[in-house]
């Protein structure tokens, strides 16, 4: 009896190992004109669960555990606190001013909000559900990023072209980087050593020495560059008139393609291990999946009306 019980609970228990090692990469992405949340298991690309988020939701920032999601409502003046775990909304975060890009340190703690109205990087603490500092950034900071030992938070200031580096521990600028013309989206290189900037004005990717806070390229890109990302030596450029994705190569800035995935894309992040690189369509109204090594659309699905996905919008398997 005892040998039949011990082979159930390891049959049991070999069960949940599998289902946990199957478990994969999870997308939230936050649907403006709808003012939803769609989460999309990336395995399957089918919406899992769809979660109602008032005031118009842009930004989305999960976080490194994978236990939160953080949605920014600009109409609303306020941030959403989604347990990942549950699907449901467990708080909010009153800001003010107009909420737009924002990212989650690597500890968890603060989740940092750009303000676009206000011009600051608010701080918010995420157990206490409220502002609790700021730093000072340039004119209408949208995109935000942060290194990943925490050190340096990156946010791009759209209308002072400039990009501004942030000590993360201090508040002060380290420097600020002239880029080109309306910075909107923002990202560290997988390695952490370049940072890039989506300039919408000048239709250019502009690469920043993380170290030296020079600008060391400035790449062509297609008509008003919202975000990007960087997986396996290439870059991907959601290119918002165009209806693109251009795609360069990291090393030597060298175009590689423009890819069709829908209507008017914006938000795009890569999922675990670099292989795909997952794009929303904002007129599309769908989510595409992109083979970063063949450059090849694998698979789309219908998501809400008007997807952003402006910010770390996968959760990554754990």
């Amino acid at each position: 009896m005892r040998s039949i019980l011990r082979g159930v609970l390891l049959g049991l228990f070999v069960a949940g190992l599998a289902r946990g090692a199957a478990a994969g990469d999870t997308a939230y992405v936050t649907n403006q004109e709808s003012e939803e949340l769609s989460v999309v298991d990336l395995d399957t690309m089918t919406v899992e669960k769809t979660i109602k988020i008032p005031g118009k939701p842009a930004g989305i920032a999960v976080s490194r555990d994978g236990s939160r999601a953080y949605v920014t409502r600009p109409e609303a003046k306020a941030v959403s606190i989604v347990d990942t775990a549950s699907g449901k909304v467990i708080g909010e975060v009153e800001t003010g001013g107009g909420p737009l890009g924002i990212a989650v340190h690597p500890s968890g703690s603060p989740v940092y909000v750009a303000d676009w109205y206000t011009h600051m990087l608010l701080l918010v603490d995420p157990e206490k559900r409220q502002v609790v500092g700021s730093f000072e950034t340039g004119q209408s900071p949208s995109g935000v990023t942060v290194s990943d030992d925490g050190k340096v938070v990156v946010t791009a200031d759209r209308d002072s072209n400039q990009l501004s580096f942030i000590d993360a521990a201090t508040g002060k600028a380290i420097a600020r980087v002239k880029v080109g013309e309306r910075p909107f989206g923002v990202a560290f290189s997988p390695d952490g050593s370049r940072v890039y900037a989506t300039n919408v004005g000048s239709d250019s990717v502009s690469i920043v020495d993380a170290k030296s806070h020079k600008v060391i390229g400035e790449v062509p890109v297609g008509s008003h560059p919202y975000d990007v990302a960087e997986t396996r030596g290439r870059v991907f450029v959601t290119d918002q008139y165009d209806s693109t994705i251009s795609v360069f190569d990291e090393k030597t800035h060298a175009h590689l393609a423009d890819l069709e995935t829908g209507d008017y894309p914006e938000g795009i992040a890569v999922g675990s291990g670099g292989r795909y690189v997952y794009v929303a369509n904002w007129f599309e109204n769908t989510l595409a999946k992109i083979d970063a090594k063949t450059l090849k659309v694998v698979a789309t699905v219908t998501v809400g009306d008007g997807p952003r996905a402006f910010g770390a919008f996968i959760r990554h398997a754990q």
